[in-house]
């Protein structure tokens, strides 16, 4: 029997996209719409590898290209399973940065033109909160969706990148009112 649960009530599945163009070459993606490299169809077909022991009931993904094709080849390493795309959650946008060196950049400050990780994290998480899906829900997205996850659901900023096409499982607390823990279901350098 397939019991439809909201995103945060259960156990999760994350995976940032495999390497993108902009990856590549270390640059600002953000709100660009762009491809995934050869190694970032690797990363996805790695990914799938490390999740064949799980359940997943559902399948989500951000809309934009890396993410979409990153979660096509995950559902179908895994038997075809269905993809729903949420708007909402796509990378965040860095404005004026978009194009430009990652290297050395300070993702805590609000790029001009760009959203603060305030504006984008709120958008994230209000996207994903109404969403619901037979466990155990997977969800293909980006860097900046793992770092408002864990503000969100650990109480504490990051700001650094997590690697490109690693699953990661989001864990509830045992007791309510703690933080939710997260664990690499592949490589443990995240």
């Amino acid at each position: 029997m397939n019991t439809q649960t909201t995103f945060f009530s259960k156990r999760f599945l994350f995976v940032r996209h495999g390497e993108s163009e902009a990856n590549k070459k270390k640059l600002f993606a953000g709100s660009l719409d762009v491809e995934l490299t050869e190694k970032g169809v690797e990363q996805a077909l790695e990914a799938a590898a490390n999740l064949t022991g799980e359940k997943i009931g559902s399948v989500f993904a951000s809309p934009m290209k890396r993410t979409l094709k990153t979660a096509e080849v995950i559902a179908t390493a895994l038997g075809g399973l269905p993809i729903e795309t949420i708007s909402g959650i796509t990378e965040r946008s860095y404005g004026d940065w978009e194009g430009l060196s990652n290297v050395n950049m300070d993702r805590s400050l609000t790029p001009p033109g760009g959203e603060s990780p305030a504006e984008f994290n709120n958008r994230t998480i209000t996207s994903l909160e109404p969403v619901t899906g037979t466990p155990t829900i997977l969800l293909i997205a980006h860097s900046g969706t793992f770092r408002a996850l864990h503000d969100h659901l650990l109480g504490e900023a990051v700001y650094n990148s997590v690697k490109n096409g690693i699953p990661i499982a989001f864990s509830p607390p045992e007791t309510k009112g703690r933080p939710w823990t997260f664990q690499s279901l592949g490589p443990q350098n995240l």
